[in-house]
């Protein structure tokens, strides 16, 4: 979806060099969810935040897991929560669950995750890009086969925008070239990219694993705890630096899931709505319990409240992409609020509140009808590096708004592919000044209305 995961593995190394060894100091002893109750109490839980502040904005939990320590056996899960996900936020309805930390920090974001998913959260650590690159860097930075070349550019991302650029092939990354990697997206939007952080964050379990940390531990914890904000003193992170240093070796055994649900359109906002029986059965293997008839009736619960909201059975296949109609005022509030906040995000003015043409406007006249711009996604499959470019400004001559422009494995006739029985995206690809390829399919939502794949024969 869009812009979502913009940073999901900060806090990933901070994060391996500390629960660890947390969960080793504290062994608590799993137990079995008792029947009457919906929460449950098994391995200790970490939120884990990477939080993207901005001048002028409060920022946002771009990036949001919880890590699950199992105390007995030395193993260690994660659990990404996409930052577009639905759910409800105390005090403030539902919204995208990423805009918790912008109504009250992590305090509520973490109240919102408990909630959420039915845990008791011990610990927080929140870290933003610049601690990224220091972390990753303080452990020297780590090998990874980068699965292809890699060209982006955002110029909305941020204050300065976003350029990745990376080639193909196994190569050291240090902490500016490991932050370009985490946070590519392609073609597969979204799913893509959690790929590539799991193989990130598993390269970091490793490189950790063989690491001499006892040596290092003081001088990595001071590094830790100057670019993290945690509720762990830096006494606690130099020791429990040093426990995961004596107690974790080998092979890793890294666990990493996603929040179980599917994508979905509500207007013009894009959400992940979750299937919550199926998360809660998730959770509850992850946290190796066996879970009672109170928190499975709390899960099924959870769903109807989703059905409800939406109007229509909140699971769905996760990789089609639904456009819900909204039925009910509760639900058009939120996408509204939702809206409010992803535009002051952009720093543009709210729906309605943008400069009139002066003279000629009139209160008298009835608003134009609201429709939302369509967007579109370059992935440039030319061979030529500045075919990607000519083919966006096409793109936005036809009406695109062009979400990014990534680079993909060689074509040779250009596609354009659109979500089935979307008529405005195909009037509006009609007018895209050259020759290609329409394919009718499902679109990711992180991808836009529509996606270009500019092959060799563009222009020609």
């Amino acid at each position: 979806m869009v812009r979502k995961y913009k940073a999901w593995i900060i806090g990933a190394v901070v994060l391996l060099a500390v629960v660890v060894g947390l969960a080793f100091a504290l062994r608590p002893k799993p137990q079995p969810v008792a029947d009457g109750t919906g929460k449950l109490h098994g391995k200790r839980n970490l939120m884990i935040m990477g939080v993207d502040k901005r001048s002028g904005d409060a920022g946002r939990s771009d990036t949001l897991m919880v890590a699950m320590v199992d105390p007995g056996k030395d193993k260690l899960s994660l659990l990404s929560v996409p930052r577009d996900t639905l759910v409800s936020i105390p005090g403030h309805g539902w919204d995208k669950i990423n805009h918790a930390y912008a109504y009250g920090g992590h305090q509520l974001s973490q109240k919102t995750l408990e909630n959420f998913l039915g845990l008791q959260i011990s610990h927080y650590i929140l870290v933003d890009f610049q601690g990224f690159v220091k972390l990753v860097d303080a452990i020297g930075g780590v090998d990874i086969d980068v699965e292809k070349d890699m060209q982006y550019t955002d110029p909305y991302d941020g204050e300065t925008g976003l350029v990745i650029s990376l080639h193909a092939g196994r190569q050291h990354l240090d902490g500016t070239t490991a932050i370009q990697y985490v946070r590519y997206r392609d073609e597969e939007g979204d799913i893509g990219r959690v790929k590539r952080q799991q193989k990130f964050m598993k390269a970091v379990f490793q490189k950790l694993s063989a690491t001499n940390l006892l040596t290092r531990a003081p001088e990595i914890a001071r590094t830790l705890y100057q670019s993290i904000d945690t509720d762990l003193s830096v006494t606690d992170l130099a020791s429990l630096l040093m426990t995961f240093a004596r107690n974790v070796s080998g092979e890793s055994r890294l666990e990493t899931e996603m929040v179980q649900g599917s994508p979905a359109y509500l207007d013009d906002i894009s959400y992940w709505i979750p299937d919550m029986e199926a998360l809660g059965r998730q959770v509850a293997r992850m946290q190796g319990v066996q879970v009672g008839s109170g928190y499975t009736l709390a899960a099924r619960r959870a769903k109807e409240k989703y059905d409800q909201l939406l109007g229509v059975n909140s699971t769905a296949e996760p990789s089609k992409v639904r456009e819900i109609r909204i039925q009910n005022d509760q639900l058009k509030k939120s996408v509204e609020q939702s809206r409010k906040l992803d535009l002051k995000r952009k720093g543009l003015p709210p729906a309605g509140q943008a400069g009139s043409s002066g003279a000629g406007s009139s209160s008298s006249l009835p608003p134009a009808p609201k429709q939302r711009p369509l967007q579109a996604t370059i992935v440039n499959c030319s061979g030529s590096s500045q075919t990607g470019a000519q083919a966006a400004a096409d793109a936005r001559n036809a009406g695109f708004v062009v979400l990014s422009i990534t680079t993909g494995n060689p074509m040779d006739q250009t596609q354009v592919l659109i979500n089935s029985g979307s008529s405005r995206a195909e009037e509006r690809v009609g007018s895209l000044p050259f020759n290609y390829t329409l394919l009718r399919g499902s679109v990711n939502p992180g991808s836009g209305d529509a996606v270009i794949y500019v092959g060799k024969d563009y222009g020609k």
